[in-house]
C-alpha cells in the first residue's frame, strides 16, 4: 500500500483553514477533535482531490488532520533546531528552505519554545562526547530522545546496583576473614566501574549509531520530498505549458474563426450590393419602360382625341349644311306660297288695267317663273357663302 504524503500546498490550505476557524471562534465551541477537524479535512478535499485527483491521489480524514497537525509541531521543531543560531538567536528567514510552510506555521500556532529536558539528561550524563546534545541539527523530537534515554539508561543503572549488592556481600564476607583481603575487594570494584564505563560508552556508540540511522533518514526523506517537489514543480510546468499552448491554440482558432466571419460578412456584404445594384437597374428599366407605355398610351389619347375632333367637326359642318338647306328651302316654300297668293289676289281682286295688275304685269317673267319654280335656288345658289357667322 502507498504511503499517503501531504504536499506543501495541502499543508497551506490545511493551516490556513485552521487559522481562519481559530480566528472566527468555531474551533473553541468544537469539544471533539472529530467535530474539529473534519471540517478542515473536508476543505481540504474539495480544495486539491476533488478538484485535481491526479496531482493530490489522496483524500484526507479528520484522522490524518489531527495527526498531521501533531506532526507539524515536530517539524517546526525540527526546523527551529535547524536554524538556531545561539541560544536565544534563530535566523527565522531560513526556516523556508527547510519547511516551506514554517513561517505560516509560526503565524497560525504561534512559537514553540524548544524542550531542554535532552540537555539536562546529557549535562547530567557529564559526557562530553557530543557537547550539547540540543544542538545536533538532527530535527528529532526531544520527547522521542528521552525516552529512549532514560530507558537506556534505567538498564545500566540496575546493573550497577546488582554489581554493587554482590561487591557489599563479598566485602562482609571479607570482613569476617580478615581486613587482609580489603584491597583485592577494592581492585574488584574497579574493575567493575571500568565496566560500567564501558557500558554507558557502549550505549553512546549505539546512540550515535541511531542518531546516524535517524540523519540518514531525514535526509533520504528530504531528498525524497524535493525530488517530489521538483516533480510536482515540473508535472506543474508541464500542465502550465500545455495549459498556455491550449490557450494559444485556442486564440489562434478564435482568431481565424473571426478573420473567416469578417470574410463572410465582406462577401455578405457585396453580394448584398451586388443584389442592390441589380434591384436599383431593374426597377429603373421598369420605371423607364412604364414611363415609355404612358407616353405611347398619352400620344394614342392624343390622337384618338385629335381624330375625335375632327370627326366631330366634320359632322358639325355637314349638319350646318343640312340645316342651311333646310332653311333655304323653308324660305323658297314660303316664297312661292307667296307668290301663288299674290296671283290669286291678282287674278280675283284686280284688273289688267289697275295698278295692282300692272304692277304685277310689269315684272319679268323670269321673276315670276322662278317665283313659281323655288326649288331651283337650292340647286344653282350657294347658300353656304351667305350663310351666318355662327354656324362656321
Amino acid at each position: 500500500m502507498k504511503r499517503k504524503k501531504w504536499s506543501e500546498f495541502e499543508e497551506l490550505t490545511l493551516l490556513t483553514k485552521y487559522s481562519e476557524l481559530l480566528i472566527s471562534g468555531a474551533l473553541a465551541k468544537l469539544k471533539t477533535r472529530e467535530k474539529k477537524f473534519k471540517p478542515i479535512a473536508d476543505h481540504v478535499n474539495s480544495v486539491h482531490h476533488l478538484h485535481d485527483p491526479v496531482t493530490f491521489p489522496f483524500k484526507w480524514s479528520w484522522r490524518d488532520v489531527s495527526i498531521k497537525v501533531q506532526n507539524m509541531r515536530h517539524q517546526y521543531l525540527g526546523v527551529k533546531q535547524k536554524i538556531r543560531v545561539s541560544k536565544d538567536e534563530f535566523n527565522w528567514k531560513d526556516g523556508e528552505n527547510h519547511w516551506e510552510n514554517f513561517l505560516k506555521y509560526k503565524e497560525v500556532f504561534g512559537d514553540v519554545e524548544l524542550d531542554v529536558k535532552g540537555k539536562r539528561a546529557c549535562e547530567s550524563e557529564s559526557l562530553d562526547v557530543f557537547g550539547d546534545c540540543g544542538d545536533l541539527g538532527f530535527g528529532i523530537d526531544s520527547e522521542d530522545l528521552e525516552e529512549e534515554e532514560d530507558e537506556e539508561e534505567e538498564e545500566p543503572l540496575e546493573d550497577e546496583e546488582e554489581e554493587e549488592d554482590g561487591s557489599g556481600d563479598g566485602d562482609n564476607g571479607l570482613e569476617e576473614l580478615g581486613r587482609s583481603e580489603g584491597d583485592v575487594g577494592f581492585a574488584q570494584k574497579r574493575k567493575l566501574s571500568k565496566v560500567g564505563l564501558h557500558r554507558r560508552l557502549g550505549l553512546v556508540s549505539a546512540q550515535v549509531l541511531d542518531l546516524r540511522d535517524v540523519v540518514v533518514k531525514r535526509e533520504e526523506r528530504r531528498r525524497e520530498r524535493e525530488c517530489r517537489r521538483e516533480n510536482s514543480e515540473a508535472e506543474r510546468e508541464e500542465k502550465r505549458k500545455e495549459l498556455e499552448c491550449r490557450r494559444e491554440k485556442r486564440r489562434k482558432e478564435r482568431e481565424e474563426w473571426l478573420e473567416d466571419r469578417e470574410l463572410e460578412l465582406e462577401e455578405r456584404e457585396v453580394m448584398w450590393a451586388r443584389k442592390e445594384f441589380e434591384k436599383r437597374l431593374r426597377l429603373e428599366r421598369e420605371f423607364d419602360e412604364e414611363r415609355r407605355r404612358r407616353m405611347r398610351m398619352e400620344e394614342k389619347r392624343e390622337e384618338a382625341e385629335l381624330e375625335w375632333r375632327e370627326r366631330m367637326v366634320s359632322l358639325q359642318i355637314e349638319h350646318e349644311k343640312q340645316m342651311m338647306q333646310m332653311h333655304a328651302e323653308a324660305c323658297q316654300n314660303q316664297m312661292q306660297i307667296l307668290g301663288v297668293m299674290a296671283r290669286l289676289v291678282c287674278q280675283f281682286f284686280g284688273s289688267v288695267n289697275d295698278g295692282l295688275g300692272g304692277g304685277l304685269g310689269a315684272l319679268p317673267p323670269q321673276v315670276l317663273q322662278n317665283l313659281q319654280h323655288p326649288g331651283d335656288l337650292g340647286h344653282n345658289g350657294k347658300p353656304e357663302a351667305n350663310s351666318p357667322s355662327e354656324f362656321l
